[in-house]
């Protein structure tokens, strides 16, 4: 009956795009590698055919800071009995680079685990895509941020010029620019009634996407966003800056939704730190684990608040130095992200002397 089920497992691998194959984990070799191993890894069917008896050819073709990743994989995966996956990078002969989603399934054969069927997947637009995607809301949680302090601070302004000219107005008795100023006045705050309605919008619909996790470089990540806050130094009248304990630092983690707990931690700093603070993020490889801290030397915390901070429509909600608004989730949201990560959040804080946010996660 076994035997039945590979011929039809190379049926099926032998007209997929995927590449499909069974490996015997006892002797070290390749039973079968379906013909689209050629496409996907650019190899020539020669290659193929010489990689069947030396299954170390393939090895070579992953990228160096995936191999040990891989072979913790392969180990784990041998004395295991539960199907597992795993997504790494591998360079083809003509040095291009793909992403290949690797699905493995144990098979059992008189109580021991000797066979291994696979199927390997490019997924390498897929891999693009999702950074693209990656990028453009990283810096689009950051440009809101922007946005709201800068428009909302402009509005705020063209609001109280106009209350000038109203009281003006009702002194001098003139009724033809009442209106007009009026108008003035309605636009602003239904302007700053939309930036607040837009980002308390992007709270609420955040959560409720699922996990979608894939290894990535955290540092790489982190640094793309700080970038893009330090850009704006001068319009937010803030400092940033980024330490780390290493230049690369891989872990398993949903990229879109870690960035937004980044995002929402530093939006947070900005509304309590006056002008010309500082915003510190450090991150720190502690083995099996990453810790990510956002510091900065604003007003801090009240003690009558704290024990509140991660409740839901929290009464801990304060509004901004420049006036910003409360929103009452964000806090809520990034305990729930960070935890959905296996992982915990917790803050210290002094009042007019800041507040630091750590997080911890595992890498796996």
């Amino acid at each position: 009956m076994q035997n039945n089920n590979h011929v039809l497992f190379q049926q099926i691998g032998h007209i997929a795009e995927e590449v499909y194959f069974i490996f015997d984990s006892a002797h070290g070799l390749f039973k079968y590698i379906s013909p689209a191993f050629e496409t996907v890894w650019g190899q020539s069917a020669d290659d193929a055919d010489e990689i069947l008896n030396n299954p170390e050819l393939i090895f070579n073709t992953i990228r160096e800071e995936d191999k040990m990743h891989i072979r913790a994989f392969y180990l784990n995966i041998r004395n295991s009995t539960e199907a597992n996956k795993i997504e790494f990078s591998i360079v083809c002969p003509d040095q291009s680079k793909k992403y290949i989603l690797l699905k493995v399934y144990p098979l059992l054969h008189n109580g021991e685990v000797n066979l291994l069927a696979g199927i390997a997947e490019d997924i390498s637009v897929l891999k693009k895509n999702i950074f693209y995607a990656e990028k453009i809301n990283a810096r689009k949680n950051s440009t809101l941020a922007i946005l709201a302090h800068d428009l909302k601070g402009s509005m705020g302004l063209i609001n109280m010029m106009a209350s000038t000219i109203q009281k003006d107005i009702n002194v001098a008795g003139n009724e033809n620019i009442l209106k007009p100023v009026q108008f003035i006045q309605d636009l602003c705050k239904r302007n700053i009634d939309i930036i607040r309605n837009l980002i308390e919008q992007e709270f609420l619909e955040s959560p409720e996407v699922d996990l979608r996790k894939e290894r990535v470089d955290l540092i790489w990540s982190i640094n793309d966003i700080i970038q893009n806050y330090k850009k704006s130094e001068n319009v937010l009248a803030k400092k940033f800056i980024l330490n780390s304990s290493v230049e690369k630092l891989y872990i398993q983690m949903d990229t879109l939704k870690m960035m937004q707990v980044l995002n929402n931690l530093i939006t947070n700093a900005i509304k309590f730190t006056p002008e010309n603070g500082v915003i510190e993020v450090d991150i720190k490889d502690m083995d099996t684990l990453v810790q990510i801290i956002v510091r900065d030397n604003g007003i801090g915390i009240p003690e009558n608040l704290q024990p509140y901070l991660f409740d839901k429509f929290t009464r801990s909600r304060r509004t901004g130095l420049q006036g910003e608004e409360p929103i009452g989730l964000g806090m809520s949201i990034i305990k729930t992200i960070v935890e959905l990560h296996n992982g915990r959040i917790w803050f210290d804080t002094k009042e007019n002397k800041g507040s630091s946010f750590y997080i911890e996660i595992p890498k796996f």
